[in-house]
């Protein structure tokens, strides 16, 4: 909960990322484009089709729709002893905005790889170019790195650096305690199905629970989810009381493993910033807080002092 608050205390752009542990761990307790700058529009499938493939929308208790969802992410983020798949794939787009948030970020696309123990990689659009920053063990390399390198000279509030240890990203539980995560919500009693891109979906909404949401300075947070027939969320909206957004996700798939070369610069590179992963969260702080700006754009003049900090 460290980590989510600092976030959500720096500028505005600083909930994407909580968005980003929120899918996740869904839930890590709150909340990139692609290389190609797009959200892959020629990979969806049609309509009919979709429908046909994933199937009817599932109907089991919520609670055990949302833990079915969960499961597979904290496999490859834990590391769990029976894990088949300890890698993910993650592209989405941001939806709809609202509230702080500026409009600008609306339609921006990422792509993001986990790999468990300690790999991360995610792609984004940032000053008018895609940004990766990639993490494989104790080694952490961003390119272009000049581009991220002049990003940290001018943000002023970033997040210390810290041993994050063996997962892809430090997040405050354990493999044995992600089962209990959907205990933490509180999920209205709702059946809705809905269609998402083709697929019928079970929506599931709530908050956390009024004793966690008050401990986490929560209390007015809020979720949807539209989970598919595979247990795979298809879009998630999040809502507190100075903004909201959502976010379609284009794909979130599973693998045993990734290539060597998935974490190491693309061959050629010669523009590259590096340095340990104890200073992995300050560049993704950076990096998420100047999503789809543009080159004349300085994200760092709405940045707030963070939880502890000087001035608060």
């Amino acid at each position: 909960m460290i980590l989510l608050s600092r976030y959500e205390r720096g500028m505005s752009r600083s909930a994407v990322f909580t968005f980003f542990l929120v899918l996740l761990t869904l839930t890590a307790l709150l909340s990139f484009s692609s290389v190609l700058m797009a959200a892959d529009q020629g990979t969806n499938a049609p309509a009919a089709e979709t429908k046909v493939l994933l199937g009817p929308a599932p109907s089991e208790n919520r609670y055990d729709v949302l833990s079915k969802m969960i499961a597979p992410m904290a496999e490859v983020l834990l590391g769990g002893k029976q894990a088949s798949n300890r890698a993910l794939t993650l592209k989405a787009t941001v939806g709809q905005v609202a509230g702080r948030l500026p409009q600008g970020i609306q339609g921006a696309s990422f792509t993001l790889k986990l790999q468990y123990p300690g790999c991360v990689l995610l792609q984004a659009p940032v000053l008018g170019e895609s940004v990766t920053v990639c993490r494989c063990g104790d080694n952490v390399w961003a390119i272009p790195g000049s581009k991220v390198q002049f990003l940290l000279s001018q943000f002023q509030h970033k997040p210390r650096p810290q041993n994050t240890g063996v997962a892809p990203l430090q997040l405050p539980f354990t493999a044995q305690q992600a089962v209990l995560l959907p205990a933490l919500f509180q999920l209205e009693n709702l059946s809705d199905v809905a269609e998402v891109g083709g697929a019928l979906c079970r929506v599931i909404s709530g908050g956390l629970m009024p004793e966690i949401g008050k401990a986490t300075r929560a209390e007015d947070f809020s979720a949807k989810l539209w989970v598919c027939s595979d247990y795979t969320p298809k879009r998630i909206d999040i809502r507190r009381s100075d903004f909201a957004m959502s976010f379609q996700i284009n794909e979130l798939s599973y693998d045993p493993v990734f290539p060597v070369s998935t974490w190491q610069p693309p061959k050629g590179a010669t523009d590259i910033y590096r340095c340990d992963a104890a200073h992995l969260e300050e560049i993704l702080y950076v990096v998420m807080n100047s999503l789809q700006m543009t080159a004349s754009d300085k994200p760092w003049l709405n940045e707030g002092p963070l939880p502890g900090s000087l001035g608060q």
